[in-house]
């Protein structure tokens, strides 16, 4: 044996860990996080299986119209609407609609955003100043209130809710990753790169954004929360899909506003299912942001 690797036996020189698996058993370790992660399963659970899960359909009527709606009972978990629709159906099915528009506007908006981040820190000079100007004349305006407006010239719907929440979202990502590209830039593995020949369009795709993706993704995550918010709010002030037995919590929420002093089930548990996964969504993206940034590895 030589005296090299009689050192490295003493010395058990391991293998670098990668991040990724970093990443995961920090996760493991993060009670909040694994709180969120099970909210989050359980009403993926809900929304993949809800046939199986809800006891009735979404629409289907089963207690006959009433102007004071029965409340939660021992048949009827979360009580009837004054249509005579069993609630918790109506919210288990609720959650496919959420989730699926929340996901294709994060899905738009991160698309977009890598797009001309990547473009923009990457490439630098006029085109980097002519799309960050481009970000910054957005992100002037209100969020909800363009959203309001992008929805409002579309016309309401479900594909036009998730485009309106999706290019809102944008600069954000766009911001983001153009400044984690810039931190990578100049990184030494990007120079040796260069110095060796490797084109840039696969130094760029193949090693910088890898390494300077993991802040988007936790961004990915939490607007995502913020996605089925602005979904809730804009199906409340009427500009939600245009189908209304679809049944879409903030739409619940908007039918029965004024039903408080007499059937309060009807507002209290669509709100508190917007409101839970919201937070199981916002648990698990801190526990992404702490997992993926090593100055908070202890």
């Amino acid at each position: 044996m030589s005296i090299a690797q009689a050192e490295a036996t003493e010395l058990a020189i391991e293998r670098p860990v990668s991040l990724s698996r970093t990443a995961l058993v920090r996760l493991r370790r993060n009670p909040a996080a694994i709180a969120g992660a099970v909210i989050v399963g359980l009403f993926l659970l809900m929304a993949v299986a809800a046939p199986l899960i809800a006891p009735y359909g979404p629409n289907e009527s089963v207690g006959g119209l009433a102007s004071t709606p029965p409340g939660p009972s021992a048949q009827f978990w979360f009580g009837l609407d004054e249509q005579g629709r069993d609630l918790f159906s109506r919210i288990v099915f609720g959650a496919r609609l959420s989730l699926l528009v929340g996901f294709v506007a994060v899905l738009v908006g991160l698309s977009l955003g890598l797009l001309l981040g990547a473009l923009a820190g990457w490439t630098g000079g006029r085109t980097d100043a002519l799309v960050m100007r481009s970000m910054d004349l957005v992100l002037a305006i209100p969020p909800f209130l363009l959203a309001v407006g992008i929805v409002t010239l579309l016309g309401p719907g479900v594909l036009q809710v998730m485009v309106a929440i999706g290019l809102v979202t944008v600069p954000q990502f766009a911001r983001l990753l153009r400044g984690s590209v810039l931190a990578q830039k100049e990184s030494d593995y990007v120079l040796a790169g260069r110095a060796i020949g490797v084109p840039s369009w696969r130094l760029l795709l193949s090693h910088v954004l890898p390494n300077a993706i993991g802040p988007v993704i936790v961004l990915a995550t939490l607007t995502m929360a913020t996605a089925i918010i602005e979904v809730a709010a804009l199906s409340f002030i009427g500009l939600g899909p245009a189908d209304p037995s679809l049944p879409e919590w903030g739409r619940m929420l908007a039918e029965n506003a004024s039903r408080l002093q007499n059937a309060v089930h009807l507002v209290l548990f669509p709100g508190f299912a917007v409101v839970l996964l919201v937070l199981g969504i916002n648990l698990v993206g801190d526990g992404l942001r702490e997992a993926l940034d090593p100055k908070l590895g202890r």
